[in-house]
């Protein structure tokens, strides 16, 4: 039987033809189903394997990350790279690194899934929500902040550690709850068994709120939003050792010493999305677009970022990721 793979692919994917020809030459099956494939293919950058483990949701579907514009923290190969992976998937000869998935079910009906995080915020920036938090269904606090996430081990550096949390090592059998800009101190993030369930409800704010899966895809919320580890893990094949998390940190550490909150945050998401302009980042950032352009403005002076004239309009620019 032929391999059979289910292709995402990014925005900066064009020749679609090389693509297929690929497939067709290591006798790999484009699949129309991703429950019928054998692996999904995400071709692009980090987002596209995001948007890879929403897409596969609750099932059990290995991805094989493909960047085709620079290093990411989740692709495993690079484009030129592609045709020696699709070899190596073909004969079996990989490995697949176990990541702790994320179920998040909005108001009893709608479902999404993460890799680094679960987020809730209201949908307009620089508001503030009251909710309140319940774990195993004891309430732990009632509070009023600007959002509150829900992060696994792997998603600890990445939005939740830009938002005070604390890291965790992968391995760790817990989750991370992390207030983000609490009005009260004391709200302090919390680390619970992977087992547990965590409740955000009795949400009110001035605008709505939505739930968020790993600053892609977003839900509106009415009443709460419950979040556990899913029953099947995210599997993410590696044909090379994948770096550890001292490896990880201290390369987040080494970009990200001395900056603001705020950079980090932004930072990441051009990491996620690609390139966006100011008024974009502050939509999906969710802050002031004036802490945006000084969180541009530390980033650009670091060289973390650079300034891209919109060829369409000479008067715009786009921010984008050194690679």
């Amino acid at each position: 039987m032929p391999v059979k793979a289910f292709v995402v692919r990014g925005g900066q994917v064009n020749d679609v033809g090389e693509l297929r020809r690929l497939l067709q030459l290591h006798g790999i099956v484009e699949a129309t189903d991703v429950g019928k494939a054998d692996f999904v293919l995400a071709l692009g950058d980090d987002r596209c394997v995001l948007d890879a483990v929403q897409l596969v949701g609750g099932l059990d579907v290995p991805i094989l990350g493909v960047s085709v514009s620079g290093a990411g923290y989740l692709t495993s190969v690079s484009l030129e790279e592609l045709g020696a992976a699709l070899a190596a998937v073909e004969r079996g000869e990989y490995e697949a690194a176990t990541y702790v998935k994320l179920k998040g079910v909005v108001d009893g009906k709608s479902t999404l899934y993460a890799l680094n995080e679960i987020a809730v915020f209201p949908a307009r920036s620089a508001a503030l929500m009251s909710y309140e938090l319940a774990i195993d269904g004891e309430v732990i606090w009632s509070d009023r902040a600007d959002g509150v996430l829900v992060a696994t081990p792997l998603g600890s550096t990445a939005y939740a550690l830009s938002a005070g949390g604390a890291v965790v090592f992968e391995g760790a059998r817990v989750l991370e709850v992390v207030p983000v800009n609490s009005v009260d101190l004391a709200k302090r993030p919390l680390i619970v068994p992977d087992t547990s369930v965590v409740e955000i409800r009795s949400l009110s704010s001035r605008h709505p709120c939505e739930a968020i899966a790993d600053g892609g895809a977003r839900v509106r919320v009415e009443e709460r939003v419950t979040v556990t580890a899913a029953e099947s893990p995210v599997r993410l094949i590696r044909l090379r050792p994948e770096p550890s998390v001292r490896e990880t940190l201290r390369d987040k550490l080494a970009e990200a010493a001395g900056m603001p909150p705020s950079a980090k945050f932004v930072l990441k998401v051009l990491e996620l999305k690609g390139p966006l302009t100011a008024r974009e980042l502050a939509e999906e950032t969710m802050l002031p677009e004036r802490t945006v352009r000084r969180a541009l403005s530390e980033l650009l002076r670091r060289g973390l970022v650079r300034r891209v004239v919109n060829l369409r309009d000479a008067r715009q620019f786009y921010y984008d990721v050194v690679r």
